[in-house]
């Protein structure tokens, strides 16, 4: 019984140590919306996002707050357009030590903003439209660096499809799984402390991109 007992205590421990937030398409719908486009929540219970079709740089959803460096993201996500590029950011922040963000309130949803002035772990990993395989790039880019930490060989996402996604930050371990099956993974010699989650969307050769996302969980160690 006691050694029943103990076993109990440990998995306890372990469960406790994780933070889990299950997020609803409303929660997401009250993050920032950037760039020029539309949001909603459908009616199915789904989060929806749309680029404007005569204008636009791409568009996303920042998360309100900060998380860690221990932090797993998982969600589903379908585009609803052949041109769309769907991509995730970690570790959003401010350049230096801060892991708080600054967006300029003239910010159009341009990539500019994050390859040279924001810190983060970039996802991009639906995206053919862009003549890519799926990467995880880490921004800003140093000086003779190639920007992709890791990449892969071959597209493996159609448009029209729901997907699991999972991605995530252990510290100086980065990492990619779609449909349960783990795709991309590196280590980062010099790990970003943690910072803000974002989804990004952008279409190509004058298309626009639109995605509906569902069943997003954060699990923050």
């Amino acid at each position: 019984m006691k050694k029943r007992m103990s076993i109990v205590m440990i998995i306890g421990m372990i469960f406790s140590s994780l933070s889990a937030q299950k997020i609803t398409p409303e929660a997401l719908n009250e993050w920032s919306f950037l760039g020029q486009g539309t949001k909603m929540v459908e009616s199915h219970n789904m989060f929806f996002m749309k680029e404007d079709p005569q204008q636009s740089n791409g568009v996303m959803i920042v998360s309100p707050k900060s998380y860690s460096n221990k932090v797993t993201v998982k969600y589903e996500v379908m585009t609803l357009t052949p041109a769309a590029v769907l991509v995730a950011i970690l570790s959003a922040s401010d350049l230096g030590q801060s892991t708080d963000l600054t967006i300029p309130q003239n910010y159009d949803g341009s990539m500019s903003l994050w390859i040279n002035d924001v810190e983060s772990y970039f996802y991009a990993f639906r995206n053919a439209p862009h003549n890519y395989t799926p990467f995880i790039r880490k921004y800003p880019v140093a000086q003779g660096e190639d920007p992709a930490l890791v990449s892969m060989d071959d597209n493996i996402m159609h448009p029209g499809v729901f997907y699991s996604i999972e991605l995530g930050q252990d510290g100086d371990l980065v990492w990619l799984k779609v449909d349960g099956k783990k795709v991309l993974e590196t280590k980062d010699a010099t790990p970003l402390k943690g910072g803000h989650i974002a989804f990004r969307i952008r279409g190509t050769a004058g298309e626009y991109a639109a995605c509906l996302m569902r069943n997003l969980e954060i699990i923050e160690r």
